[in-house]
């Protein structure tokens, strides 16, 4: 069994999907370098510094993000 202190880990990390709060820090994150174009490397870099897998984004979920970084 997971103490309670793991099932939040593993929220915050994303294993359970990818939520609005997700979605705002890796925004905000990205936001902060400037730059109006992200590759994949960059992504995963900020997704990392923010405690959170790249690997669990969806197309959906990325594609609010985009939305997100284009307000």
């Amino acid at each position: 069994m997971f103490e309670p202190w793991q099932l939040g880990m593993i929220d915050e990390a994303g294993y359970n999907g990818i939520n609005d709060g997700h979605i705002e820090k890796i925004a905000e994150s990205l936001l902060s370098t400037g730059k109006t174009e992200i590759d994949r490397s960059t992504f995963e870099n900020h997704c990392r510094q923010n405690g959170i897998n790249p690997s669990n984004f969806t197309q959906s979920d990325l594609d609010r993000l985009q939305k997100r970084l284009n307000k």
